[in-house]
This record gives C-alpha cells, sequence and structure tokens, in this order.
C-alpha cells in the first residue's frame, strides 16, 4: 500500500475515562458507525483530520475486520491498539481511499470464518489499490457520499414504516 503512511494504535486499557476528552477509535466504535464510544483524557495515538482509521482484528465472520473510519476534525481522535491509521499522500484523496479500503475483498478474504482475523501489516502493505487521477477522486468519493446518505435515508424511511405496519397488525388483532 504504497498510498499511504500506516501507524499501529496503541492499547488504552489503563487510561478509559467515562468523562475523558478523546474518543478511543476501537473496534467497536468503528463496526457501529460511531455509535458505541469509550473516552479517555490521554490522546495515546492521536488521529488528524483526513486520516482513516482501518480495524486490523475481528470475530469469525465479524462485522468489523477491515471496516474504516474517516476522520472528521483534530484532536477529537485517539487510536487503539488493533486499529492502524493511513495518512494518505499527496496524490491520493483521503475520502476515496476510504471508500477503497472500507470491507474490501481483498481484506475480507483473510477472515476464514473459524477463528479470530488479525490482518498484518504485511497483508495491509501488500494491498494493491487502482487509483483513478487525482482531480477524479473527490468526484468519485462524493458520488459515493451521496448514496451513501441516500441509503441511510431510505433505511430510516424503511425502519419507520415496518415500525407503523407492526403497529397497524397489532391494532387490527387485538
Amino acid at each position: 500500500m504504497k498510498c499511504c503512511q500506516i501507524q499501529n494504535g496503541k492499547a488504552h486499557e489503563k487510561a478509559i475515562d467515562p468523562q475523558g476528552k478523546y474518543i478511543v477509535v476501537n473496534s467497536k466504535f468503528v463496526s457501529t458507525q460511531d455509535e458505541i464510544k469509550k473516552y479517555s483524557n490521554m490522546n495515546i495515538s492521536p488521529l488528524q483530520k483526513g486520516d482513516i482509521a482501518f480495524v486490523l482484528s475481528g470475530v469469525p465472520n465479524g462485522k468489523a475486520i477491515s471496516r474504516a473510519f474517516y476522520v472528521y476534525r483534530n484532536n477529537m481522535y485517539t487510536l487503539n491498539q488493533r486499529i492502524a491509521a493511513f495518512t494518505t499522500k499527496a496524490d491520493i484523496d483521503s475520502k476515496f481511499l476510504y471508500y477503497v479500503v472500507n470491507r474490501n475483498p481483498y481484506f475480507l478474504r483473510f477472515d476464514d470464518g473459524v477463528g479470530q482475523t488479525n490482518l498484518s501489516k504485511s497483508d495491509v502493505l501488500n494491498f494493491e489499490g487502482y487509483y483513478p487521477t487525482y482531480r477524479e477522486q473527490p468526484n468519485i468519493s462524493l458520488l459515493l457520499w451521496r448514496i451513501d446518505m441516500s441509503i441511510a435515508t431510505n433505511q430510516r424511511k424503511l425502519e419507520k414504516l415496518q415500525e407503523l405496519k407492526k403497529g397497524y397488525l397489532q391494532k387490527m388483532f387485538c
């Protein structure tokens, strides 16, 4: 993976504080799309705006392995162990790289469905992505983001309609 610099996170188990200032980026945080959070007052492994946090370890057939999180703000996140941070080089748009690596089939193939999957640094370094020109990358990532937002909006509508249906069925058969 020549498109970015890679760093590994550090253990935060002894630094967890519910009143902490920094969000600890761990596999649960990334796999729940930042819904489940732990905090720390120590920024042991800081993440910067534009970095991509990438889960290196997960349970068999789990939803965390190779899941990515795009960092939107400085001084807010600290990287936990078994999570990598990708910092892109000048010719790669970081949002575009986020879409390339997030749940990429290359990384998912390491999950044998039996034991815990642990992606090694060499597994990550051996990833070969194919990238359009730098000028095209932001446009592609914007299109993908818009599709994601449309999916999320329609998912919320579907959930509301399912609840409405459930309510009608309960009223009909009570």
